[in-house]
């Protein structure tokens, strides 16, 4: 009886490091936490990160990172379009931006402040403000066409990469990607 209380132990703990180890290889699809010191720059952090996931995450990825997807990656890069007053009003006119669902301006706002500020990690210059209302309420008047995105987009990288010191990175898609 001893020999098989040591196969049913044996057993279980191989049945246990098996499972902790395809838990490691699986990849991390849960929402940041929200910093602390992120907090007050929304009047509610965690409809942000709701109308994110609901909104945005389909495409830009639960964490920003959207790789294979063609299009830009926000994780640790989208901060750097905070640098000037027109790389901001940019990213409040991209049409899914401007034309999003979320009708209450300062809704918007607190998840564009997400956006930024959770997902873009360390990438907003230092004093950053965090977008309001009334700045949405502003620049969501004027989208931008599909026709100009990459272009402009690619003028604003170069912009915040002379101005701000953003890494060359940020002229591409997403690190490793073609221009």
């Amino acid at each position: 009886m001893k020999t098989s209380a040591v196969l049913i132990a044996a057993a279980a703990l191989l049945g246990a490091l098996s499972l902790s180890t395809l838990r490691a290889a699986e990849p991390d699809n849960h929402s940041p936490d929200i910093p602390a010191a992120v907090r007050p720059m929304m009047q509610d952090p965690e409809l942000a990160q709701s109308d994110f996931i609901e909104q945005c995450a389909g495409c830009h990825g639960v964490r920003g990172s959207t790789v294979p997807a063609h299009l830009p990656e926000i994780k640790d890069r989208v901060g750097w379009f905070m640098c000037t007053p027109e790389s901001r009003a940019y990213l409040l006119r991209l049409p899914n931006v401007a034309h999003s669902r979320l009708t209450d301006n300062a809704q918007l706002a607190d998840l564009m402040n997400y956006v930024v500020f959770v997902l873009g990690g360390k990438s907003a210059p230092a004093g950053t403000k965090p977008f309001t209302a009334d700045e949405v309420t502003r620049e969501r008047q004027f989208p931008l066409t599909s026709g100009s995105l990459a272009a402009e987009r690619l003028r604003l990288a170069n912009e915040a990469i002379r101005k701000c010191r953003a890494p060359a990175s940020l002229r591409l898609q997403f690190p490793g990607s073609a221009q």
